[in-house]
Formats: structure tokens, C-alpha cells, sequence
């Protein structure tokens, strides 16, 4: 690979990654920003929910914008919808503008994410981007472990508010480097053939495609929820350093990428559906060792062991699952990937946003609560993957 290829695909893995660390960064600060805007827990797990919804709308506009005013133009619109939503959290002083801003946030973000994948469709061949989405795949799998050890790291040294100014500094870098670096790809002498609306009802009626869709938002809802009840859980339960909770990221940094490499190895040896049910059984195991911790008086460093291993285990199965859906939701509307994609990225990513918000509404109820929550998501997968074939 040459410079200028290597630093292509360095500005996409930024821009598919920022929006991530965006979600994650800010997580190990939650308690204290409950504390500083004199809301509960519940209320301010809700800013979790609420970036899902606004990144759920913004995947949807933005694949259908670049279609109409190009890739670039659509990347840099998002990134500065991004800038003004992450300078707005800085200034919020109550939860409702916080909730707000967290909208305009994550619906400037979604271009990173939607665009991106867009313009590798553009430039690569399937050959090709199998290659860069695996590069791509490899490196995100670390940036749960980046986001909050980061935040963590931030929020330590300074405070809460710095680690929104070091979002606002991302989506000024962000800018910059799109301005410079990134190409137009939009191909204008191509035109889809088929009316927006005769794709659309081509894609409701494809089973496999809201089978996937919900397996991918389960999954996304799971990851998610946890970044939403594990500062509780570790710094406020088990009383771990703003720092000590930063460092968990990498073990489910090492589950992702774990998972992701198992189930890259067993494709072509079992069929995906066989896959599937082994990565929700290795889900399944983790969920009933939280279960076992809340019912057994262990001791606490035998506790955070079994938490520890539960969590390793619950995102392990999901990372087993996650790569196979995304490789086949889309599998039979090749032919117009922008407008499916953007469907699928607006039906899951209200999945996950609805999810995250249950969760926020079960905070603090009950120590089961969060188990109980994930025996659900397990339940709803299960049924999910015997509805393939």
C-alpha cells in the first residue's frame, strides 16, 4: 500500500471512528455530570439514548444527501453539525439542552459513519474493501478501550467539561483533515434506475434484511448499555479510580477483537446460522455469570473476577455474531447500497436507542435489573436467528 492509500485509509478509520469514542468517551464522567446537573442516574443515562435516536436520523439523511450534493460535502455538513452540537454540550447548564446538544452531536456524527462507508463503496472493489473493512475492523475493535480510558484520563485531571472540549477539538480536526485530504467519489453518470419508493418497498419486503437489522441493533443496544451502567457499577459499587474503570475498555477491546477473529475462522467450516447460535451461547454464559455474582456472597475480588469474566464472555458472543450479520443484511440490494444502507443504519440505530433507554429507565431498581435486561436481548437474538434459514 502506498503513502497516499495508507493515508486514505487512516482519515476513514478516524472518520468511522470518531462518532464511537464521541459515545464512549464521555461515560466514565457520568456520575459526576448526574452530580452537576442534579439529575439521577436514570436521567442522565438518557443522553446515551438520545445520541442513538439523533445518530439513527443522521445515517438515514446523510446517505440519501450525498446522493444529491456529493460525499464531501455531505462529510464536511455533518462534521460542522457536529462541531455546534459538541460546543453546545459545553455550554449546557441543564439535562433538557444537554439532551438536545447530544442530538445535534450524534446527527452531525453519523456522517463520519455513513459517508465513509459510502466512499469505500465508491472507490473499492469487493475484493478491496473486504480487505479495508477488515484493516478498519481490526483497529476500531480497540476504540471501546480508547473512548473511556481517554475520558477517563480527562475527567481525572481536569474535568467533565474538558472532555466536551476535546470532542469539540476532534470535530475541528475532523473538518480540517476532510477539507484537505478527502476526494469527491460521488459518480454523477451513474443513476439509479428503479424510484425511491419501489427500492424502499423492496427492502420491507425482505425478510433476511429486518432479521439482520434487528440482530445488529440488539447487539449495538447490549455494547452500548453496558458503557451506560458500568460507571455505576465499577466506580460507584466496587469503588475503581476514574483511571482503574478506563482500563476495562481493553478488556472488552480484547473480547471484540477475540470474537470477531473466531468467527472469521469458523466461516466455511459451519454455516452462518451455526455460527450465530454459538456466539449467543457464548452471550448466554456471560449473562448467567452476572447472574450468579448478584446470588452468591462472594468475595470482592472473587466479585469483580466473575463481573470481569461475565463481560468478557457477553461481548465476546456478540463480536462472534455482529460480523456475520453485517456481511449479509444487505445481501440482496447490492444494486442501491446508499438508500439501504441508510435504512438499515435508521431502523437498528433506533433499536439502539430504544434500547439504551429501557436500560436507563431500569437503573438503579435492582441489582438484577442490568442481567435481567441482557436475559432479554439473549431471548429476542434467539428468536431472531431460528427465524433464518
Amino acid at each position: 500500500m502506498n503513502n497516499q492509500n495508507k493515508s486514505f485509509l487512516w482519515l476513514i478509520i478516524f472518520l468511522i471512528g470518531f462518532p464511537q469514542i464521541s459515545e464512549t468517551i464521555y461515560t466514565p464522567s457520568l456520575a459526576d455530570l448526574a452530580k452537576t446537573f442534579h439529575v439521577s442516574g436514570n436521567q442522565i443515562q438518557q443522553t446515551l439514548g438520545i445520541y442513538f435516536i439523533g445518530f439513527a436520523i443522521g445515517v438515514f439523511c446523510w446517505g440519501i444527501i450525498s446522493d444529491f450534493i456529493g460525499r464531501k460535502s455531505s462529510m464536511l455538513c455533518g462534521i460542522l453539525l457536529y462541531i455546534l452540537g459538541s460546543y453546545l454540550c459545553l455550554i449546557s447548564t441543564s439535562l433538557e439542552f444537554l439532551l438536545f446538544s447530544r442530538f445535534i452531536q450524534a446527527l452531525g456524527a453519523a456522517a463520519g459513519s455513513n459517508v465513509s462507508q459510502t466512499i469505500l463503496r465508491d472507490v473499492c472493489t469487493d475484493k478491496e474493501r473486504m480487505v479495508i473493512f477488515s484493516k478498519i475492523s481490526a483497529v476500531l475493535a480497540f476504540s471501546p478501550a480508547i473512548g473511556p480510558l481517554l475520558g477517563s484520563v480527562v475527567a481525572e485531571i481536569w474535568n467533565v467539561s474538558m472532555v466536551f472540549k476535546l470532542l469539540l477539538l476532534i470535530g475541528v480536526l475532523a473538518f480540517l483533515w476532510s477539507s484537505i485530504s478527502l476526494k469527491e467519489t460521488l459518480n454523477r453518470d451513474i443513476k439509479i434506475t428503479d424510484s425511491y419508493k419501489s427500492i424502499v418497498i423492496s427492502i420491507c419486503k425482505d425478510r433476511y434484511f429486518w432479521l439482520y437489522s434487528t440482530l445488529i441493533g440488539t447487539i449495538n443496544g447490549v455494547i452500548f448499555s453496558y458503557y451506560g451502567e458500568a460507571p455505576f457499577i465499577f466506580i460507584e459499587d466496587y469503588h475503581f479510580s476514574i483511571i482503574e474503570y478506563g482500563c476495562i475498555g481493553f478488556i472488552v477491546a480484547a473480547a471484540c477483537f477475540s470474537g470477531a477473529n473466531y468467527c472469521r475462522k469458523k466461516i466455511g467450516l459451519i454455516d452462518a446460522k451455526q455460527i450465530l447460535n454459538k456466539g449467543n451461547l457464548f452471550f448466554f454464559t456471560g449473562i448467567a455469570g452476572l447472574f450468579i455474582l448478584n446470588f452468591l456472597p462472594l468475595k470482592e475480588k472473587v466479585s469483580v473476577s466473575f463481573l470481569l469474566g461475565g463481560i468478557f464472555l457477553i461481548m465476546f458472543g456478540l463480536s462472534v455474531i455482529l460480523p456475520i450479520c453485517l456481511s449479509n443484511a444487505l445481501n440482496n440490494h447490492k444494486a442501491y447500497l446508499g438508500i439501504a444502507g441508510a435504512l438499515l443504519g435508521l431502523f437498528y440505530y433506533c433499536i439502539v436507542g430504544g434500547l439504551t433507554i429501557i436500560m436507563s429507565m431500569l437503573h438503579g431498581t435492582s441489582a438484577i435489573a442490568f442481567p435481567l435486561f441482557l436475559f432479554f436481548c439473549f431471548l429476542m437474538n434467539a428468536f431472531v436467528i431460528s427465524r433464518l434459514k
